[in-house]
C-alpha cells in the first residue's frame, strides 16, 4: 500500500483543508496538508504527495502554504535539491501503547506490540491524524497520531515512508499558522513580484499597476470573513491576500508618528528604508 494514501487510495497528509484547491496531479480536493503552488504556470496546484513524487516540472520554482491563511514561502526548484528518505510511522511499523494511551488493555496490556496497517484521518476535518493497528492479541483498532496534538503509540521499529524534500518543509515555530489583521494595523507587502501575482487571484486579483505597492507599508482599512484584507498604500485602497502581508511595528514614537503620516498621505515606506518599521519577532 502507498504509505502516502488510505486504504480507499485518497491522499490522506497531515494538516489543514484548502478549501477550493484541487490538486492538478491526482485531483485530491481539497488539498489537505501542504499546498505548493507553481510560480511559472497559472493555477496549477500539487498536494504534498505529489510535491515530493516529482509530479509537474522539476525546473518550477513553487510557493508553499501550511494553511490557507499562513504565511507563503517561496522554494528553489526541485531539480536543484536533494531528498531524504522518510522514516516513522508507517503502514508496516511496529508500535506500542505512547504517552497519550487511554483505551485500556486493548493492546494485550503494556509493553505488547501490534503492527500498523494503514494512516488515515481522525475524522473528516484533520487529515491523516490517526493510525490503524492490528496487536498481537489479533484485536484492531484506530488510534490517534497527531490529532489535537495526541499520541497514543509509539514506533518500536520504524518503517520507510517514501522520500522527501527536507528543506522544502516548514520548520515548527510558535508563530500561529492562522493570520489575522486588525484595523489600523501597519503591514508590509511581500516585496517579491512572482509570489505576489500568483496568491492574488481570487483574492483581490493582480494588475499590473500595483507593482508599486511591492514592499511598501500600508495600514489596514478591513479585515473581511474571506480573510482578505484592504489596505491603504499611498492613498490608494487595495484589496490584498492575507498571506502576502506580514504586520509591523514603528520602533520608536517618531518612526511610528512617520509611518502613520507616509502611509496615508502618499509618501510610502519602502521595507528597506532604515527608519521604517520593523517587523515584531
Amino acid at each position: 500500500m502507498d504509505p502516502w494514501r488510505g486504504g480507499d487510495g485518497c491522499v490522506l497528509l497531515v494538516g489543514s483543508l484548502h478549501p477550493g484547491v484541487k490538486c492538478a496531479n491526482c485531483h485530491v480536493d481539497p488539498i489537505p496538508g501542504a499546498r505548493w503552488k507553481c510560480v511559472a504556470c497559472d493555477d496549477y496546484d500539487l498536494c504534498s504527495l505529489c510535491y515530493h513524487g516529482d509530479k509537474h516540472n522539476l525546473g518550477h520554482a513553487f510557493l508553499r502554504l501550511e494553511t490557507p491563511s499562513s504565511k507563503v514561502t517561496k522554494l528553489p526548484p526541485r531539480k536543484d535539491c536533494s531528498k531524504v528518505q522518510a522514516q516513522g510511522i508507517f503502514p508496516g511499523a511496529v508500535v506500542t501503547r505512547g504517552r497519550d494511551w487511554k483505551h485500556g488493555d486493548q493492546d494485550g496490556g503494556d509493553g505488547k506490540r501490534g503492527k500498523v496497517v494503514d494512516i488515515r484521518p481522525w475524522n473528516d476535518e484533520f487529515a491523516r491524524s490517526a493510525v490503524r493497528v492490528r496487536w498481537e492479541n489479533k484485536h484492531e483498532n484506530t488510534y490517534r497520531l497527531g490529532f489535537q496534538g495526541k499520541t497514543d503509540v509509539l514506533a518500536v521499529t520504524a518503517t520507510s515512508g517514501g522520500h522527501y524534500y527536507k528543506y522544502h518543509l516548514p520548520i515548527i515555530a510558535l508563530e500561529p499558522l492562522q493570520r489575522s489583521f486588525g484595523a489600523d494595523e501597519y503591514v508590509r507587502v511581500d516585496s517579491d513580484l512572482e509570489t505576489v501575482r500568483a496568491m492574488q487571484p481570487n483574492h483581490g486579483e493582480w494588475m499590473d499597476k500595483m507593482r508599486y505597492v511591492l514592499g511598501r507599508i500600508g495600514k489596514v482599512v478591513r479585515q473581511f470573513d474571506t480573510g482578505d484584507v484592504k489596505v491603504l498604500v499611498d492613498g490608494e485602497e487595495w484589496t490584498l491576500n492575507p498571506v502576502v502581508l506580514d504586520s509591523m511595528m514603528p520602533t520608536t514614537t517618531t518612526s511610528r508618528q512617520g509611518a502613520r503620516a507616509e502611509a496615508s498621505s502618499g509618501g510610502g515606506i519602502k521595507s528597506g528604508d532604515s527608519e521604517g518599521p520593523r517587523r515584531l519577532q
